[in-house]
């Protein structure tokens, strides 16, 4: 019996970098061409490894995957589909950053093979953009999502973010009230993090601007209440869909199925290990087929920290732990071993059991790290 797989395509490339982004890119476009003929070598040499496999979903991120044109994205789909046995129902995903597109190129992904485009939004204020040095405006914005549906995208997600400098509540509102109002079929909602190395991380006026934890805690729970109200399904703690409509790979991560990487900063599950490839596009370049060159971290997790992992990310699905899935996976009793030390938990009802198992409440998914923190073994 074939094994699912899925397939994540790093493109480590960002017209400017914005101010809270500590995703792996770089600016210089001279070396476009190199790094598709690397990636492209990269994924021709995983082909003695590709049998008995079934890539079922595909998700080229970044960066900024549309600085890429479609002929180089047509390439790498291609070599995809003669490396491995794709399905003809792929959920093949693009990110997209709406100062990057036009009719051609959106024409071009589709006809390469992409039906799924994720479009970063994050606000619809134009002084939060700026803000967040995003290239696009609101109008910008609208115009990549009305072209992309002329060129007849009918799977689009939209990012966007929470809890930014000086966001006001009915600000967040107003962004989520003009998404929702464009009707996608997905929403992925974050909320910001201040991460060290990045511009807003070294600026130590910023922390002082975001929304105290009581702010970030209604400006959470009024934007669940308004996509829930307008469609919208939470199935994950960042993540909304229409019926139907959830993201296949990303449900990958969350199900710890198995999924492959290409690409500097790239992770891997697959043939029960886990590993990572360095943040450094030159060295990919040089080295894309000597994977020994390329490691960041390479690790083969015991039974036990692959049953950790399976209950980290398992609860951030809004249906969380399936038990019996969890037995048959791990040959263990998941109430056994969790729920002494879930119980404090389930009595302020932070984990809520269900008929399956047991399950984060929104109260608890805004502090899950902390629960998680508290009932792992690693």
């Amino acid at each position: 019996m074939e094994k699912r797989l899925g397939i994540y395509i790093h493109v480590p490339f960002c017209i400017r970098k914005c101010a809270y982004c500590d995703f792996y890119s770089i600016t210089d476009f001279s070396i476009l061409t190199a790094y598709t003929d690397a990636l492209i070598a990269q994924i021709r040499a995983f082909r003695p490894l590709a049998r008995g496999y079934l890539v079922d979903s595909i998700f080229i991120g970044g960066g900024t995957p549309s600085v890429l044109p479609a002929r180089q994205i047509g390439r790498i789909l291609s070599a995809l589909r003669a490396t491995f046995r794709v399905s003809p129902s792929v959920e093949i995903t693009m990110e997209a950053n709406p100062g990057t597109l036009d009719a051609e190129n959106l024409a071009g992904y589709r006809e390469a093979g992409v039906n799924r485009l994720s479009l970063g939004l994050q606000s619809a204020d134009d002084g939060e953009l700026a803000r967040l040095s995003r290239i696009h405006t609101r109008r910008t914005f609208e115009e990549s999502f009305l072209l992309a549906r002329l060129e007849g995208f009918r799977n689009i997600n939209i990012d966007l973010m929470y809890a930014l400098p000086g966001q006001t509540e009915q600000r967040l509102a107003d962004t989520l009230s003009y998404a929702v109002a464009l009707g996608p079929e997905h929403i992925s909602f974050y909320g910001l993090k201040l991460e060290p190395e990045t511009p807003f991380g070294k600026d130590p006026t910023i922390a002082s601007q975001i929304p105290d934890e009581d702010e970030q805690y209604v400006m959470y729970l009024s934007s669940v209440h308004t996509m829930e109200s307008a469609g919208y399904t939470q199935y994950e703690i960042s993540n909304f869909a229409k019926d139907g409509m959830e993201c296949r790979h990303n449900l990958k991560y969350w199900h710890l199925d198995e999924y492959l990487g290409f690409g500097p900063a790239a992770y891997s599950f697959f043939d029960g290990k886990m590993f990572s490839y360095a943040r450094d596009v030159e060295r990919f370049i040089m080295n894309a087929t000597d994977l020994r060159l390329l490691f960041d971290e390479y690790t083969v997790p015991s039974e036990k920290e692959l049953a950790a992992e399976y209950v980290m990310v398992g609860f951030r699905l809004r249906r969380g732990i399936d038990v019996a899935d969890y037995a048959a996976r791990f040959g263990d009793d998941f109430d056994a071993r969790y729920a002494k030390k879930m119980k404090p938990f389930i009595d302020r009802r932070y984990i809520v059991k269900t008929p399956e198992g047991y399950r984060l409440s929104l109260q608890g998914m805004l502090v899950s790290n902390y629960i998680l923190s508290e009932i792992l073994e690693f």
